[in-house]
């Protein structure tokens, strides 16, 4: 699946405050998705990687969040903070700064993919040691530099661990069960 399409999903879960909207809303992505696309959704919506008994944590602080934002879209420290200050989110920050840079650069480039971006972030979130930091930063300014605006967004927000979706663990579970048809089981 390519990620705009699942960020469309994101912005239609993020319209939302009804448990059974979203549910429906879910249950048509994972009709769309295949198993082990449908594994990675799931926790990427849920702003992680994986279960929390794995303990890898895909948190990254928002200082390094906005160098690779800074690095890609040529925008100042003080113009991000301003943005930051504004909007109160730095996904829509990032959002903002890249569709102004963004317009030319895209009609050539490939669309990103769930996949493409899960394995970058996993990456990521594995970086330790000795300029795991730097690593990270440089990571993150590659997919940025390949992210539509929108996609932009929800990385940055899958980043800092603040994707302001509204759906939780049972949201995917009543939406596995609908989408399976079991109504036994919602």
């Amino acid at each position: 699946m390519e990620f705009r399409r699942l960020c469309e999903y994101y912005e239609m879960l993020e319209g939302t405050t009804k448990r059974l909207e979203m549910r429906e809303i879910l249950v048509r992505l994972l009709r769309e998705v295949s198993p082990e696309e449908a594994e990675k959704i799931t926790f990427l919506s849920l702003g992680r990687l994986y279960p929390p008994y794995v303990g890898i944590e895909l948190g990254m602080a928002e200082r390094l969040a906005m160098r690779s934002i800074r690095m890609v879209t040529g925008a100042s420290e003080s113009e991000i903070e301003k943005a930051m200050a504004k909007l109160g989110d730095l996904g829509l920050v990032a959002e903002q700064l890249l569709s102004r840079k963004k317009s030319q650069t895209l009609l050539f480039q490939e669309p990103l993919t769930v996949n493409q971006v899960y394995a970058t972030l996993e990456r990521i979130a594995r970086q330790t040691g000795e300029g795991a930091m730097e690593d990270k930063v440089r990571l993150l300014t590659g997919l940025l530099g390949k992210a539509e605006p929108k996609e932009a967004k929800y990385i940055v927000r899958l980043i800092t661990g603040k994707m302001r979706l509204g759906v939780a663990d049972m949201s995917f579970i009543d939406a596995a069960a609908a989408y399976l048809g079991d109504p036994d089981l919602y």
